[in-house]
């Protein structure tokens, strides 16, 4: 069977307006052809009150056609007026109890809970932490209860809201490394074609926060067609591409690809536009290795370094060496590896002392380039061309360097979307750019907030509004830092919960395990399928891969010194 879907930015958009509020979740579901119903809750017969507006709840949760399954728990009436309009709101529990005098015909639940988010246009979530109470009315109608009164809103249950939808990475250029950026998406699981409703996301480009920071290769009146292969895989034909470059459709093959391959859509992929091969490759058909250079979730190949008492060693056969060369010829406070030439990033200086960042290859005479009372661990773009470092807590600033003279200039960033924080005081503890450069997490009073970094025509930096995530960790944050796949490590003061992993757009915070961890967690890394802690006593690992032991062991070449992590970035 060929399941096919035309897609337009345009049409896609104009199909969302018809919506509720032009926000509705359904928008994603309206990309594909009518997803499968089966299993979705319904009215069961004699049901009790409670227990029909809990299947209710979870009926909501399946947008296709405007909601029926929801319509379906309320009155003919009601049903015939409610749109659900807004944003759909998740909540992270319900607690539902009767109000009121109850009859024999109606009765009226409130419903409480706190918002960890909604649900927007194009599957985008939008991380909050506010409470939520409101009341539903129910009535029997011809002996069953329906829903007879409720708010025009759509409600989700975090649990009904997870096994509805997936998150899926829809990847973008980036404008300052030309690496993919992903832009983390929640889409409907009951797709018949998830590769149709991918690659409509696709043509219909960006979350808007994360304009500052994409190259959008597509034009705006571009199309797309996707059908499934007859002998496997997906074509995709484009239209409206004649003005793109070879480099341009090279980089759209592996924006798709990658897109793709991330939801565990196989190919071969067939890329065509304007009926003919996207490119030179044979017959239209790519392979994942044809843009294996854009792989996103790519390690860099950097050995462990570790930073201990103001001296950098690197690891040699499972020891620790002392470095040698101008790194440790002065107290280190911090250091930064980048993942490419191994340049390093160095700041200097010790208690009362002024913090100086140096930077330079091992071999290489030292530039000094920033000088402030404090300064942020530095972090490098992939290229060793960028770096980033917060001086007093306030001053962003981004340090540009040419690789053929390893000239070092500086940048300032435009920080007045941090300014309008309220906060007590808005100074930044950390501040860790992405792999692919386009956002930052920064740690400010304890808690964790990712803000897009944007460059405008004239290559002025800024820092987006930035976005709080990791509501549940409150103030206890003292250190972050990304992994390969976007993912955000945090490390805590409390004991009961040291470590943490935060979905880069706030949607799910998941406490790893703390075995043999002890708090403040005051550093984190990872490489591959080992995560590096440093905790109160020592510097720890934790190897996903490792059958024997499921807890945190020290890093042997550093036993019995807390020693910090020092990976690529």
């Amino acid at each position: 069977m060929t399941i096919s879907a035309v897609l337009t930015a345009t049409s896609l958009l104009a199909a969302c307006t018809t919506l509720p509020d032009s926000s509705n979740p359904e928008a994603i579901s309206t990309y594909a052809p009518t997803p499968t119903q089966d299993n979705v809750p319904e009215p069961v017969q004699n049901q009790p009150s409670d227990l029909m507006l809990r299947d209710f709840f979870a009926a909501s949760a399946h947008p296709s056609s405007d909601h029926q399954a929801a319509k379906k728990f309320l009155t003919d009436k009601t049903a015939q007026r409610w749109q659900g309009t807004g944003s759909a709101m998740i909540l992270d529990r319900m607690d539902i109890a009767s109000e009121g005098e109850a009859s024999r015909d109606k009765i009226t639940y409130r419903v409480r809970g706190n918002i960890i988010g909604t649900l927007g246009i194009g599957g985008v979530f939008n991380p909050e932490y506010t409470a939520f109470e409101t009341t539903y009315e129910l009535t029997r109608v011809n002996g069953e209860w329906r829903i007879s009164n409720l708010p025009d809103a759509v409600v989700l249950d975090r649990q009904d809201f997870m096994g509805a939808y997936q998150p899926r990475d829809i990847y973008f250029l980036g404008s300052q490394t030309k690496e993919l950026v992903p832009d983390r998406r929640w889409v409907y699981n009951r797709q018949q074609s998830m590769a149709a409703s991918l690659v409509s996301l696709l043509v219909a480009g960006p979350n808007p926060r994360l304009a500052g920071a994409i190259t959008r290769t597509l034009p705006k009146d571009a199309t797309a067609q996707v059908e499934q292969g007859e002998s496997g895989g997906y074509n995709v034909e484009f239209s409206g591409l004649k003005d793109l470059n070879a480099q341009q459709r090279q980089e759209l093959a592996a924006q798709v690809i990658w897109t793709l391959v991330g939801a565990d859509i196989r190919g071969p992929y067939g890329l065509f536009a304007d009926g003919a091969p996207l490119s030179d490759q044979d017959a239209g058909k790519w392979r994942v290795q044809d843009v294996s250079q854009f792989n996103p979730t790519a390690e860099a190949d950097v050995p462990l370094r570790t930073l201990a008492s103001g001296v950098l060693y690197e690891e040699d056969n499972g020891q620790s060496r002392r470095m040698s060369g101008w790194i440790n010829n002065q107290y280190l406070e911090s250091v930064a590896v980048s993942p490419q030439e191994n340049i390093f990033a160095a700041v200097v200086g010790r208690g009362e002392e002024k913090r100086t960042l140096e930077v330079g290859g091992a071999n290489d005479q030292p530039q000094r380039v920033v000088e402030a009372d404090a300064l942020t661990r530095p972090s490098w773009s992939s290229d060793a061309t960028a770096l980033y470092t917060v001086a007093d807590g306030k001053r962003v600033i981004r340090l540009n360097r040419t690789p053929n003279t390893g000239e070092v200039t500086a940048q300032a960033v435009d920080t007045s979307a941090v300014d309008n924080l309220q906060a007590d005081d808005q100074r930044i503890s950390v501040f860790r750019v992405s792999h692919d450069g386009a956002r930052a997490v920064m740690l400010i009073q304890g808690k964790i907030y990712v803000s897009v970094i944007s460059r405008n025509s004239k290559g002025d930096l800024s820092l987006g509004k930035p976005e709080q995530v990791g509501h549940q960790l409150g103030d206890t944050a003292v250190s972050a830092d990304w992994t390969a796949d976007g993912t955000i490590l945090v490390g805590t003061r409390a004991n009961d919960a040291p470590i943490w992993s935060v979905a880069l757009d706030g949607s799910v915070s998941n406490q790893l395990s703390g075995r043999n961890l002890s708090a403040p967690v005051v550093a984190v890394a990872s490489n591959g399928r080992v995560i590096y802690a440093t905790d109160a006593r020592a510097l720890m690992q934790f190897n996903y891969d490792s059958q024997s032991a499921r807890f945190w062991r020290e890093v042997p070449s550093m036993q019995g010194q807390r020693a910090m992590p020092v990976l690529g970035y």
